[in-house]
């Protein structure tokens, strides 16, 4: 394989990558907003406090979900990245 041919399969295998990991947070960061927006318009008044804790605790489970997508998404990233470096001389 040309030297030129190995340039561009690497860089693009690294493009494709870093898609996949955000195609991966936006659809968290989306179903998290969708979660937000759907919970904030049923309001129409004073809610309950047990209604408050289990809009927060769902909130927060989205969020907790959002957050270990990202941290390991971001090691495999980096591990997949190395691996093209690798595998592609």
């Amino acid at each position: 394989m040309t030297l030129n041919k190995k340039f561009w399969l690497r860089w693009i295998s690294i493009i494709l990558i870093c898609i996949g990991y955000y195609l991966v947070l936006f659809y968290f960061d989306f179903i998290f907003a969708l979660n937000f927006t759907s919970t904030m318009s049923q309001g129409g008044g004073e809610i309950s406090s047990s209604a408050c804790y289990s809009v927060i605790k769902h909130l927060a489970v989205d969020h907790s979900h959002a957050m270990t997508a990202s941290y390991f998404g971001f090691i495999l990233c980096v591990l997949l990245i190395l691996l093209v470096f690798k595998k592609i001389r």
